[in-house]
């Protein structure tokens, strides 16, 4: 769509609270966001007729965009998989603490 904003929090809205741990704590993906920025904000100027590259260019441009999504993707599955391996050691823990409670 013409003007159509690929920005990563409408792109991934239910990822919305670990897209920001990870700009604020990780300095690759950070940087990755940042350039992915960049990349969207230079599209939609060429969808809005403000620039008029050559086709070749855009579409090095839509691949570009498209790396920088699938890796920030992907590190974002990787943070979600730690935090949930946390919550499981942490919930075990409490479960053999119960239970030892609950045998004296």
């Amino acid at each position: 769509m013409i003007g159509e904003k690929h920005d990563l929090h409408h792109e991934f809205p239910e990822f919305e609270r670990e897209i920001r741990f990870l700009k604020m704590n990780n300095n690759h993906f950070a940087r990755f966001f940042d350039e992915y920025d960049e990349v969207d904000d230079e599209l939609m100027r060429i969808q809005q007729g403000i620039e008029t590259p050559r086709d070749s260019y855009v579409d090095q441009l839509k691949k570009k965009r498209l790396f920088y999504k699938d890796e920030m993707y992907f590190m974002i599955l990787k943070y979600k998989r730690k935090e949930n391996k946390k919550l499981i050691k942490k919930e075990k823990k409490r479960l053999k603490k119960k239970e030892k409670t609950n045998k004296k």
